[in-house]
């Protein structure tokens, strides 16, 4: 059983505004909150999230049609305290009474206010998928150049984190000029993270796996429009670039 809604959210970042289409599922199945995690990463975009009082209240409005307690995409995390999934801080959440007491939040059957649970109780939940516009710049950058050309012009280097936004890419970089385009994804302090913060959950690296130790000079991913794969690259490469 699936209920689904769709959200038109407009949303600042860097002082710009852009649209996003956020469409939540509710999954009467039972999982785990890592279950349902690795559920909607694979089968959606991620855990639904409101994270301000605007899509708080327009997710509330539909999702009191669920027929049990769900996981949502908030939980606790030990060194930054409650966070939505994306790495986004909640600094803004109605509790019920008592709460929380758990790391995992979920939205109780016909509440306006979230409760926590075990992590490792089976439970119902929230899926939504993200939509966010993809736009394919023509003009050749290095990777901090895009960087800077994207926020300026429209909100931030694409990450492709779920296979939606792969797909959406992939359309349209047919008109690269480049063969290599340059995406937000990087390299730094030991590890591969997308910009905006998303999951690195999604793999299309042109190896294995990402890179565990590239040189130096190859740090910055691009997507390789022959191949449909991620590469590593030298940042200082001029690319053509997707911006979202």
């Amino acid at each position: 059983m699936k209920t689904t809604l769709t959200v038109l959210l407009i949303i600042q970042l860097y002082g710009l505004a852009s649209c996003a289409i956020k469409q939540h599922y509710f999954i009467d199945q039972k999982k785990t909150r890592p279950q349902a995690r690795q559920y909607c990463n694979a089968s959606y975009t991620a855990l639904s999230t409101f994270l301000n009082d605007i899509e708080k209240q327009l997710f509330l409005k539909y999702a009191v049609s669920q027929t049990s307690d769900a996981w949502i995409g908030l939980r606790n995390v030990d060194s930054s305290g409650w966070m939505w999934q994306g790495n986004r801080p909640a600094t803004d959440v109605s509790w019920n009474v008592g709460e929380p007491q758990h790391d995992c939040a979920i939205l109780p059957t016909g509440d306006d206010k979230l409760s926590t649970r075990d992590c490792f109780v089976a439970l119902p939940f929230f899926c939504m998928t993200v939509t966010v516009n993809t736009v394919m710049v023509q003009q050749s950058e290095s990777w901090e150049g895009a960087l800077e050309y994207c926020r300026h012009h429209h909100d931030d280097l694409a990450s492709l984190s779920s296979s939606r936004s792969m797909t959406d890419a992939l359309s349209k970089i047919t008109g690269a000029q480049t063969q290599y385009v340059w995406i937000g994804l990087r390299f730094l302090a030991g590890g591969w993270f997308w910009i905006s913060g998303d999951d690195l959950i999604l793999n299309v690296w042109s190896s294995a796996g990402p890179p565990q130790c590239p040189a130096q000079n190859q740090r910055c991913a691009a997507l390789d429009k022959n191949t449909q794969t991620w590469t590593p690259r030298d940042c200082e490469e001029k690319l053509n670039f997707l911006c979202k």
